[in-house]
């Protein structure tokens, strides 16, 4: 099992906060992410790689 960080992305870019997701690899670590994608964007990493950006789901998003 490996260690990711999701970051939530505010609106304004900068990140709100963060979470762990432990995962088996890339793809399980991004299932988990699209869970936490609601009014705000998600980056996933690995270390210091980006696995992805997982888009704000409601076009109406606020901070």
């Amino acid at each position: 099992m490996t260690d990711y960080r999701a970051f939530i992305v505010g609106i304004d870019g900068h990140f709100k906060s963060s979470e762990t997701i432990v995962a088996e690899n890339d793809e399980q670590a991004l299932k988990i992410a699209e869970k936490l994608v609601e009014k705000h964007a998600v980056e996933v990493w690995h270390l210091d790689r980006k696995i992805a950006v997982l888009p704000v789901k409601d076009s109406t998003a606020r901070d």
